[in-house]
């Protein structure tokens, strides 16, 4: 999408050095949201407009055995589901990791793209979060599928919407924080896998809290969430 802006506006400190940030949590769950989404979709291949498509069996991209990521429509979303969660952790963090991640997820068309603008979000994201301070921070980067729309299918091109709920947060700079998007992943059959060509990200859809949960102090988040283990899935 040329032209469009993506920066972000730097927050103004407030109280122990926490600040709330909805706009900063939309280009680190998963820079490629903005950052990258906005940058690489080919233009002689606009995303596609929703249309309806026959129902598939349901998949769980945290068990990837279950479905092997074959030239089928299950196959295509299970593999767009892995792509959007391939960056959780300190994967986003630690440019060597990143770049070998994103080496293996993306199509020989759009690789050096992605890694360009991958290795540009790393450095925002790091910078953001404050993962340089000493002593380093507390920090949560968490994705999980919710739901998918196929919007393209061909044996050799696919379109998936993913609706996703992430989590971001860091000790030094962030208040822990959900964000809801929607990441349009478009893959091609390349070496016997689906690989990525492009991404593009939007807002939403973004269910209220219930009005009777009330949201957890940020010291006692950052001290709850990393003592849940994030479930281990096989890399695309």
């Amino acid at each position: 999408m040329p032209g469009r802006d993506i920066s972000i506006p730097r927050p103004e400190p407030r109280g122990r050095g926490l600040v709330p940030a909805s706009a900063l949590a939309a280009l680190t769950l998963l820079a490629v949201g903005i950052v990258i989404g906005s940058r690489i979709a080919p233009e002689h291949q606009p995303v596609a407009k929703s249309a309806a498509s026959p129902v598939v069996p349901r998949t769980d991209p945290t068990r990837p055995t279950v479905v092997p990521a074959a030239r089928t429509r299950r196959g295509a979303v299970t593999a767009a589901a892995r792509a959007v969660t391939a960056f959780d952790g300190d994967v986003l963090l630690e440019p060597a990791r990143l770049r070998t991640v994103v080496s293996r997820i993306a199509s020989r068309g759009s690789r050096l793209e992605l890694i360009a603008a991958f290795a540009e979000a790393s450095v925002q994201t790091r910078a953001k979060l404050g993962a340089d301070t000493v002593p380093r921070p507390v920090i949560v980067l968490r994705s999980v599928p919710v739901g998918y729309r196929v919007e393209r299918f061909s044996s050799a091109e696919v379109t998936i919407a993913i609706w996703y709920v992430g989590i971001v947060g860091s000790g030094a700079t962030v208040q822990p924080q959900q964000s809801w998007r929607t990441q349009v992943v478009s893959l091609v059959w390349e070496a016997g896998s689906w690989k990525v060509s492009s991404f593009a990200s939007s807002p939403g859809p973004t269910p209220p809290l219930s009005t009777v949960e009330t949201a957890y102090a940020p010291g006692d988040l950052f001290a709850a969430i990393p003592r849940f283990e994030e479930f281990e899935r096989v890399e695309p």
